[in-house]
């Protein structure tokens, strides 16, 4: 998350006072829809997770129990909260099944660790179609185990929440609010009842959100506030510190010796442990040049006066300061302070002077990254024992036991904030870029969480990290790759030479135009010709030598006709494959456009859309004309579904999001075999039809409720590959669905699919033991015309019955994925280790029997492949 740059327009403030009645968030309304659809679903596919976690993901929230350091808490942007109680060796997600998965902050109650707030909602203001938005406030009484709602549903965006040290019904949330529009639920909450009730302590106006409040340990009717104009910049006269010391009943603005003016920022707050009157003020203030912003101040009397602590420049926010702000005190020593920017900042006379905590980091994956990732997000510190240190970043969760000299990564976790992928078609490899984690690629095996990740980076700059964006391989040589980091910088690779070469077009030296791209800019290969690439910002650009050189071949297309969709550059580019030059364009605001001549001639094909950003434009690979297209409206505060298709270029429009939950569409795709069979990704899940759009259902029974943000298919395997934006990468076998939508089969009538080859995991040749990295699950699926009871088992050539496994098979696909062991066996013996017996190779029958009736299939068995097999 690096060089970001807003434009915002200044818009008139109105004010207003009181407490707003908190209203219900449209996400739980179509958190509701969900809920429906995947009760209903009989598409009981199930979903592989395939990772990766090398590269981990962006931590928001950190937290450790101190009276049991092993148990820990990471909250991750769009991925939900994560725990560990055995040291991070395993990690379990504890907030699933909610209506949000967005994480905005998370806080163990002083007095009683296992009482746990939750706020939902990022708190990061970036416009990337993927800063999520919350449903409120959760508690839990039991360390995660259970949560329950608890109200603030209209927040939003909630930056901080501060529980007091002796009393865990009293809490605070600072809550941002709405980041793309006016809104009057934002503010200081407060409740003295664990959440029942919450009362607005502190609030100024619809565009100003609260940003931080900390609660003295040591007199806790002592506490510090900071608000922050939210909307519509990153700044505003409105942003200001405040204090209270009758415990939040009343507040009074701190002005002397701070800041002030529209150029005021997010300010960040820390107080001392033992001395109430004594706190740290961390402030974006963007009066100053862009590199300089950050600044922080000190008072020693209760906030009734200010002092910036150092004489010259704190260079810790280039221009982003909007992302960042969070300051922490030694809860031993009050002098030494620690500021969250780019890099984590360290200071020990309390302010005066700086150096930066980087330190030695080992993974628990693999990893080329070196260092401590940039982009600080939060900070923990044991009360007890300063030199045992958490931080979360955009590279993950690190932890220290001697103050940041050496750290552990915890990058056993899936939780990759993906953007985009692509397969490699030849080779079956797959491609993703990632927020602020670069571009990895990877085989389509199932993710072992205890073993080693076979993942690997494309690329990773030197700050350990970098926006991975879009990602294309050469369809002749799979060793040229594409990738590209934000807007629009795209680098070709060529890996059997190890060499680069920058590849982002431009305008000719003679244009007076101005170049904009989006931060995730689309390009892609010509399917029709692998050395034709195409690129879009407000421009379109054509290559037909890999990118060493480009043409422009469009207007721009950011200057719609109808002035509501005047846009900044293109978020979605593609040419058909049934017509060579047939492109469709679509803009951040709504615009399409379509070319029918390779770009000689554009024409606007925009009435009927909402005014939205396109993500993604599917042609049909069945009739020429026809187009599915899929846009988000959640940089705008949208929360709506849109989804359409064109049978005319996009001349007309037609909705086909009714069946949907009413939520942000990320992408749609049409399948390779199926004429009528649609995919579609969005904010919570990967939805199904298999009519063109008319009905919907959700696919599979186990993918998490993230947002997904691309989706592939591996013509070969037809495996239909899920890019998730917060929970890694997914895979799920298309056959089966393919079969029935053929119409071949009878919905009234059980059916046991085709199986494929299961392979034997790898058994060493010395003791005869298996390599559990190499067991492979085997799926076998059937349909059953109602909800029964049903036995799967296997028959030798004999007839023999060696395994056995009953089921409640619901209507509709059903599927359950074997690892082949048929036998499990405990001992008491020393030396014993054949706990699980696998089945060997051999041609089997599998049989799927309702009582009643026998189905059955081949169930073939390959020998397995040595991990440490060498491919020539």
């Amino acid at each position: 998350m690096r060089r970001v740059i807003l434009f915002f327009v200044p818009l008139c403030l109105s004010f207003l006072t009181g407490f707003a009645q908190q209203a219900r968030s449209p996400l739980e309304a179509s958190f509701a829809q969900y809920q429906s659809l995947k009760n209903t679903s009989t598409f009981g596919l199930d979903w592989v997770p395939i990772g990766p976690m090398l590269n981990s993901a962006r931590a928001d929230v950190v937290q450790v129990d101190p009276s049991h350091p092993g148990t820990m808490y990471v909250g991750f942007g769009s991925g939900s909260l994560w725990k560990t109680v055995n040291h991070g060796v395993d990690w379990n997600p504890i907030f699933e099944g909610h209506s949000s998965f967005s994480i905005g902050d998370v806080e163990l109650a002083p007095s009683n660790p296992s009482i746990i707030y939750l706020g939902t909602g990022e708190n990061l203001k970036k416009p990337r179609n993927f800063t999520l938005p919350g449903t409120g406030m959760y508690r839990s009484a039991d360390a995660g185990k259970t949560w329950q709602h608890i109200g603030l549903e209209d927040s939003w965006a909630i930056a901080e929440i501060a529980i007091h040290p002796k009393d865990p019904n009293i809490v605070f949330v600072a809550v941002l609010g709405h980041l793309w529009s006016k809104n009057p639920n934002r503010g200081l909450f407060r409740t003295l009842n664990g959440g029942k009730t919450w009362e607005k302590v502190l609030y100024k106006d619809e565009i100003t959100g609260a940003n931080d409040i900390v609660i003295s340990p040591s007199n806790p009717l002592i506490m510090y506030a900071t608000l922050w104009e939210v909307y519509p910049g990153i700044s505003g006269k409105n942003s200001g510190v405040y204090r209270s010391s009758d415990g939040g009943k009343s507040w009074t603005a701190c002005t002397k010796g701070l800041p002030s003016g529209p150029k005021v920022g997010r300010i960040g707050l820390a107080v001392s442990q033992s001395n109430p009157a004594k706190a740290y003020a961390l402030m974006d203030n963007l009066n100053n040049a862009r590199d300089e912003a950050a600044e922080l101040y000190k008072t020693t009397d209760g906030g009734l006066s200010w002092s910036k602590t150092h004489a010259g420049p704190f260079k810790i926010f280039p221009g982003i300061g909007w992302y960042f702000t969070d300051v922490y005190v030694n809860p031993k020593n009050d002098d030494e302070v620690f500021c969250l920017g780019v890099r984590l900042a360290h200071s020990l006379d309390g302010g005066k002077t700086f150096d930066f905590i980087g330190g030695k980091v080992t993974h628990m994956n693999p990893s080329l990254a070196q260092g401590l990732h940039l982009d600080q997000c939060e900070l923990w510190i044991n009360p007890q024992n300063p030199q045992h240190m958490a931080v979360g970043n955009d590279g993950g969760f690190y932890l220290s036991y001697d103050k940041g000299q050496t750290w552990m990564h915890y990058n056993n976790i899936p939780t990759g904030e993906f953007y985009d992928i692509t397969i490699d078609q030849k080779n079956y490899v797959i491609y993703g870029g990632t927020q602020d984690d670069a571009t990895v690629y990877g085989p389509p095996t199932e993710l072992k969480p205890r073993f080693p990740d076979s993942w690997k980076y494309v690329w990773i700059d030197p700050w350990d990290g970098g926006d991975g964006c879009v990602s294309q391989v050469d369809p002749s040589d799979g060793n040229i790759v594409y990738y590209s980091m934000q807007h629009g910088a795209a680098i070709r690779l060529d890996r059997r030479a190890d060499t680069t070469h920058s590849i982002q077009p431009d305008l000719p030296k003679s244009s007076k135009d101005t170049l904009n791209f989006n931060y995730i800019a689309p390009y892609f290969i010509s399917p029709h010709q692998g050395q034709t690439l195409y690129h879009g910002g407000n421009f379109i650009f054509k290559s037909q030598d890999r990118g060493d050189t480009w043409k422009v071949i469009s207007p721009n297309l950011a200057l719609s006709a109808i002035p509501a969709k005047k846009s900044f550059a293109a978020g979605a580019l593609v040419e058909s494959r049934l017509n060579k030059g047939l492109l469709y364009a679509g803009t951040d605001k709504g615009a399409f456009w379509v070319s029918k001549n390779d770009g000689a001639s554009w024409e606007e094909h925009s009435l009927g859309l909402a005014n939205n950003y396109i993500r993604s434009i599917c042609p049909s690979r069945f009739v020429q004309s026809r187009v599915y297209l899929a846009m988000t409206g959640l940089n705008y505060d949208d929360l709506h579904s849109y989804l359409y298709v064109s049978e005319d270029d996009g001349a007309n429009w037609k909705s086909i999001a009714a069946g949907l939950p009413d939520e942000p569409v990320n992408v749609v795709l049409e399948d390779p075999l199926q004429p009528n069979v649609l995919y579609v990704g969005t904010l919570r899940g990967l939805y199904v039809s298999l009519d063109r759009g008319n009905t919907w259902s959700l696919l599979g029974k186990n993918l998490p409720a993230a947002a997904v943000a691309d989706l592939e298919i591996h013509g070969e395997s037809m495996d239909l590959i899920v890019a998730t934006h917060g929970r890694g990468l997914y895979k799920l076998n298309l056959r089966p669905l393919q079969a029935l939508a053929a119409g071949t089969l009878s919905p009234e009538q059980d059916h046991l699919f085709e199986i494929p080859a299961a392979r034997r995991p790898w058994h060493n040749s010395l003791g005869g033991e298996p390599d559990y990295r190499t067991v492979e699950k085997t799926p076998i699926t059937f349909w059953l015309g109602r909800s029964k009871s049903v036995t799967l088992s296997l028959r030798d050539g004999t007839g023999k019955e060696l395994w056995k496994m009953p089921l409640a098979g619901q209507k509709g696909l059903n599927q359950y994925r074997w690892d082949l062991v048929f036998s499990k066996q405990s001992s008491d013996y020393p030396y014993f280790v054949h706990y699980e017996r696998f089945l060997r190779a051999g041609t089997y029958q599998m049989v799927l029997s309702d009582g009643e009736r026998d189905l059955q299939r081949p169930f073939v068995v390959v020998e397995g492949v040595s991990p440490y097999k060498i491919e020539r």
